[in-house]
């Protein structure tokens, strides 16, 4: 159903990297960690941190820890918006309660998570279809 899953949050200088990344392991806690060193708009420095997978059993398992924690409907809400030109699925979730090891909605700084979609008819339609049954599925 998906290609890859990833999570991504920025790091900023008042916060602590390892932090941020023990965040990013509730979801995914598989796969390498991608660093990369930022400018802000105001010039502070920021880190972006990344974590992508494309195994089958960690994709499914990540899935499951999210409908979980927020349940199907959440998962399955505004797929026309949450889904881009590229197939690629939208979905953010609170930083600070990743890193207490919760999954919940944003309150404040967030993880993104972007999920490729396997639609192989390249319609937007197919790719709500392909979501959609594969959230009810969970």
């Amino acid at each position: 159903m998906f290609h890859w899953v990833e999570a991504r949050a920025f790091c900023h200088a008042t916060e602590d990297e390892e932090k941020v990344v023990a965040a990013i392991r509730t979801l995914l806690p598989e796969g390498d960690v991608k660093r990369e060193t930022l400018e802000g708009h105001f010039g502070n420095p920021l880190v972006s941190l990344v974590v992508r997978v494309d195994a089958a059993a960690a994709m499914k398992a990540f899935w499951r820890r999210l409908a979980d924690a927020l349940g199907k409907d959440e998962l399955g809400r505004d797929l026309e918006a949450r889904i881009d030109e590229d197939f690629v699925y939208h979905l953010r979730v609170d930083k600070g309660e990743a890193y207490l090891g919760r999954i919940a909605r944003p309150a404040g700084d967030v993880i993104d998570v972007r999920a490729k979609v396997a639609a192989y008819v390249k319609k937007p339609a197919v790719a709500v279809r392909v979501v959609r049954e594969f959230v009810e599925a969970l």
